[in-house]
């Protein structure tokens, strides 16, 4: 009886778990990379924000705008999109709710065919504020007037409300073929992401002119003309003539518009442009070309004069300057820069009239990005790594919220919980919804006080995708020694079969530059989902993140000037030694993929050490710096006259002859960011030295192969490995 007992609750646990097994399901490449950012995404709340001018949260449920309040467990739908299309012509519905802004807690406005609407959350009313125009790109709305910028082509113009008869008004006539406004400058270098500026009070808007005529053109290939027909760009190489950029400010009121006498040399580069509370003065960081020296100059809006120098920076190897001033609520002389100056990534206040007041945070971690402040300008809440020892240097891979009170730089760290975090301030400063992962926590949103980051009310805790549905293999966070003895942080992904008596082939998978970081303590890892597919193929998928890499301070980063690639490439080795040690990978099936600097970093690991490697996948690959855009080639390697030596040691085509294993150069065709000759001159190079090499081209595709053509080339990527490391075995 015992026995049967024991037999029957056998059988019952079994038909318990048959189900849970049976829905788990292979893991395709194509599920992959189309589900991506859909089914394989944590759940979350979508459009999550905060209410300005109340403590309450609005998200997109469905076609509902919800509005969540922290002492109540239910939310409450606050607009439906169909009460918002009903108010539309049917030209014009939308089929999903768009971004919108809050300016108060009943009223939203957003961006939709031509038009910037204003809804009324509580008479449900839409109203079309004022139009934009066709063709129009860069839109920036002033929050005050609601009067809307935005360029055509390479002009800027100015919609206002009730002025000009609902006409855009240009506010510039000159753009044309190398004269650009109101668009961003510099190739998108030193944190400048547009080129439209509005005044704090909307009266002035400041905006980028950049004169590029001087530039050689490079042309790109369209192939959707018959015959094929050629778009120019205009693109400045290392050491090659520059473009020059100037700031306009045009005054709302007169219709006038003056251009900052900000001098030269004319190729220097204007970063960070910041109003001031009053409307009347800005400030601009000019950064010398060398990228060693910066002034931050105050400005006259209304002359156009310089003020003042407010205080300057210097580097004997680059400076970075990418985020511009804030200024500080309820104290108008006084702003906060960021600045590595004394190592690492810190907070210092400053007064236009007095200079530095104090360093507001300070130590070994780094502050990623300020978040807000609260409406009184006491403190300000930011994004920050953990603490960073060289010898344990998993603090890298955090990112926490920090309150950081600016009248004495006490900080609080408000997050404790292992993983990576990401912040958004209530307009009242009380609060603040920390949203973050990790690689046991898929996905949390929580509403935490600003004292101390206690959780008021958890908003969101979504189960991992995978889970249950998917076989899926194990990822491990490891650190191991780097070239110069600190210590690096690396990922493994191993399949779910898995088996440490079996030989293994490796999928290394790198980038390893600049202001990249791939390994983070976050869903996944920070892993792409067809590393998780790769590895159910039978691979293990290694990533190093190796000096130069972000968020290790200055000097971890600094190793890499005049010699981009080199060092990278010899912390990677050292991935490899680690790799060799654990007796579960396959000396002989070591294969490397990476794109753009990950693709220089590819075809370097097999040139410098074709022993090593069994394959590798190079896509949009840097072969020669001399080669690539100006602000940032210079700001790592210096100029080619400057560094003979260097550009010589990293210009990979002089390497080709030393290829010796397949290697696969994958390019998009029309590539403005790593131009198509640098594929074309390696591909040279080889042909000359009589070796064989493979190569692939995605027409029309930019810099990188996205839409669903991106299957494609995942596919073309894991095939080539899976010919040439599973198949032979």
């Amino acid at each position: 009886m015992f026995r049967s007992r024991i037999s029957l609750a056998f059988v019952l646990f079994t038909l318990l778990l048959a189900p849970s097994y049976a829905q788990q399901k292979e893991l395709t490449l194509r599920d992959a990379i189309l589900k991506a950012g859909t089914d394989l995404a944590p759940e979350r709340l979508s459009a999550l924000q905060w209410i300005e001018g109340d403590n309450t949260y609005s998200y997109v449920k469905g076609e509902q705008l919800m509005r969540g309040t922290l002492g109540k467990s239910v939310d409450q739908p606050i607009a439906e999109l169909s009460a918002v299309n009903a108010q539309l012509p049917d030209s014009a519905k939308l089929k999903a709710w768009p971004s919108i802004t809050w300016g108060s807690p009943t009223r939203f406005t957003f961006l939709h065919n031509e038009r910037l609407f204003g809804f009324e959350t509580t008479a449900g009313k839409l109203e079309a504020v004022t139009r934009i125009g066709p063709g129009a790109e860069n839109e920036e709305v002033d929050a005050v007037n609601k009067a809307v910028a935005f360029t055509v082509e390479n002009n800027v113009y100015l919609m206002r409300v009730g002025i000009g008869k609902n006409r855009p008004v240009p506010i510039t006539t000159d753009g044309a073929d190398g004269i650009v406004n109101g668009k961003s400058v510099h190739r998108q270098e030193y944190g400048i992401e547009k080129g439209l500026f509005w005044g704090p009070m909307g009266t002035r808007l400041a905006f980028y002119r950049m004169d590029e005529t001087m530039v050689t053109p490079y042309l790109l290939e369209d192939i959707k003309t018959k015959p094929s027909t050629f778009d120019k760009i205009r693109y400045p190489m290392a050491g090659q003539t520059s473009h020059h950029v100037t700031i306009g400010i045009h005054d709302l009121a007169s219709g006038n518009t003056v251009f900052l006498k900000t001098g030269e040399p004319l190729d220097q580069y204007l970063t960070n442009i910041s109003w001031e509370p009053d409307d009347k003065h800005l400030l601009v960081v000019h950064l010398d070309r060398k990228t060693e020296n910066l002034r931050t100059v105050r400005y006259d809006a209304i002359t156009g004069e310089a003020v003042s120098t407010v205080f300057t920076e210097h580097d004997s190897k680059y400076l970075e300057p990418v985020h511009p001033a804030l200024f500080v609520k309820m104290h108008p002389t006084q702003f906060i820069w960021q600045s590595n100056r004394d190592g690492w990534d810190h907070l210092y206040l400053y007064d236009l009239n007095k200079g530095l007041i104090r360093q507001l945070t300070r130590g070994a971690w780094a502050v990623k990005e300020i978040v807000a402040q609260d409406p009184k300008g006491t403190f300000v809440v930011v994004e920050g790594t953990a603490l960073v020892d060289p010898k344990d240097p998993k603090g890298a891979l955090e990112t926490h919220l920090y309150r950081v009170d600016l009248a004495n730089g006490k900080w609080t760290k408000l997050t404790s919980e292992p993983g990576t975090h990401h912040g958004a301030l209530s307009s009242n400063g009380t609060s603040v919804i920390d949203t973050w992962s990790s690689t046991s926590v898929a996905n949390r949103s929580v509403v935490r006080d600003t004292k101390k980051g206690a959780v008021m009310k958890t908003l969101i805790d979504a189960a991992d995708p995978y889970t249950g549905k998917y076989t899926v293999g194990t990822i491990d966070m490891i650190s191991i020694a780097g070239e110069r003895g600190d210590m690096l942080n690396a990922r493994l992904i191993k399949p779910s079969h898995f088996d440490a008596n079996k030989k293994y082939p490796v999928i290394i998978y790198v980038y390893n530059g600049p202001h990249v970081q791939l390994v983070t303590n976050s869903f996944l890892g920070g892993a792409s989902p067809w590393m998780l597919n790769a590895a159910e193929r039978g691979y293990l998928i290694w990533t190093v993140d190796g000096h130069g890499s972000q968020w290790r301070g200055r000097d971890f980063e600094q190793v890499i000037h005049r010699q981009l690639g080199v060092v990278e490439v010899e912390d990677q080795m050292r991935g490899v030694d680690r790799l060799k040690k654990t007796g579960f990978v396959d000396p002989a099936r070591i294969a490397v993929h990476g794109w753009s600097f990950g693709g220089h970093m590819t075809t370097a690991m097999l040139t410098r050490h074709p022993e090593t490697f069994a394959t590798g996948v190079a896509g949009g690959p840097v072969m020669d710096w001399s080669m690539y855009e100006v602000m940032y080639t210079e700001r790592y390697m210096d100029t080619p006259a400057e560094n003979p030596d260097g550009y010589a040691a990293t210009t990979l085509p002089s390497l080709a002859n030393k290829l010796s294993k397949d290697l696969l150069i994958i390019i998009g065709g029309k590539d403005d960011t790593v131009l198509p000759e640098h594929s074309y001159s390696f591909l040279k190079a080889c042909i000359a030295a009589g070796i064989q090499v493979d190569f692939f081209n995605y027409p029309g595709h930019g810099h990188n192969v996205r839409g669903k053509d991106r299957l494609h080339l995942m596919e073309k990527v894991l095939d080539y490995f899976d010919d040439r490391l599973l198949h032979t075995h």
